[in-house]
């Protein structure tokens, strides 16, 4: 996770939250047209919101990953590779705050919104327990927001370097993905 796939959702993440004022959710067939030449196939991921359950099929090729293409339409995997569970962006940024109030407990939460949401009609396709993999996703989401601090910070203290260099100085592109 830390040395591959949280890195490369640093774009994706950024992305989605400077777009977060248009749709958060992915559309209707969850695919995405991709005209490389990779292999493509279908990833079917289901993807829980607070209030609802959303299964999506993704169109994942060598240049869309399933991951990425989750995190750019606010969604976190609970899981590496082939993730079939994701859980809502604004769920993982509504945990931590909640749990700063109250006692940190993700699986007493997390089984109390598996019931909510199996109340309201929605239910878990997947084999796997909903506690474990959506603590696995907020560990991961953390580190992956404390990554992207530190990248920012880093921009920011070369751009802030950059303001000292005297006008004969060579000049230093800096790429910042947003």
């Amino acid at each position: 996770w830390n040395n591959t796939v949280l890195p490369s959702l640093i774009c994706p993440y950024m992305k989605f939250w400077r777009e977060q004022h248009h749709s958060s959710s992915l559309d209707k067939s969850g695919r995405f047209i991709c005209k490389c030449s990779s292999r493509h196939h279908t990833l079917e991921v289901t993807c829980v919101h607070i209030e609802q359950i959303e299964d999506v099929a993704l169109d994942v090729c060598k240049c869309r990953s399933g991951p990425g293409q989750l995190v750019q339409h606010g969604f976190f995997p609970c899981a590496l590779v082939q993730p079939t569970l994701a859980a809502s962006l604004d769920m993982l940024e509504f945990v931590p705050e909640l749990f700063r109030h109250i006692a940190p407990n993700e699986r007493g939460w997390a089984a109390t919104l598996t019931k909510y949401l199996m109340a309201c009609g929605y239910c878990f396709t997947t084999g796997y327990s909903f506690c474990c993999c959506f603590a696995n996703a907020l560990a991961h989401y953390q580190q992956l927001v404390k990554l992207i601090d530190a990248e920012v910070e880093k921009w920011v203290d070369h751009l802030q370097g950059q303001s000292h260099v005297s006008p004969h100085s060579p000049n230093i592109n800096v790429h910042i993905p947003v």
